[in-house]
């Protein structure tokens, strides 16, 4: 069981360290254009469609079994708890940030319009709340699997 438990750590850190790069992103990119943006945006986006399904689905099936087996009660419960925030991210994720998503791909990255500011300007205000629970998982693990 620890063995699945270290593994839904690792995947829940990796998420959380992945959501944090579009924090940072975030930081950084606002003193960039818009076409420096897209330009940087589009090709991760890509990427991150490939990606991050089958680390959350993965994430996700192991804190079931953590939440089922777990090695005490407090230690299911937050994998339950790890388990409701991936939940709840993946559906801010396909609910709202998948179709921005799918606008920032469409825009020309050499001559964006203008609407591309706003796509943008709502990524970068939903995305810290998709890093916030990315983050509150990883650490439900983390005390899940403390001694």
């Amino acid at each position: 069981m620890r063995l699945i438990l270290g593994l839904a750590t690792f995947l829940a850190g990796l998420n959380a360290g992945l959501l944090m790069t579009g924090v940072l992103e975030s930081i950084h990119m606002k003193t960039v254009g818009l076409g420096g943006y897209l330009q940087f945006h589009q090709p991760r986006d890509q990427l991150y469609r490939r990606v991050m399904p089958p680390l959350l689905l993965t994430l996700m099936a192991l804190c079931i079994v953590c939440g089922l087996f777990g090695m005490s009660g407090s230690a299911r419960l937050l994998s339950w708890v790890a388990f409701a925030l991936v939940a709840l991210d993946i559906m801010l994720t396909v609910r709202v940030m998948v179709p921005l998503n799918g606008w920032l791909q469409k825009f020309d990255a050499l001559n964006p319009p203008p609407e591309a500011q706003q796509v943008r300007e709502r990524w970068y205000a939903l995305h810290p709340l998709r890093t916030v629970l990315g983050l509150g998982a990883f650490v439900a693990l983390l005390v899940s699997g403390a001694p």
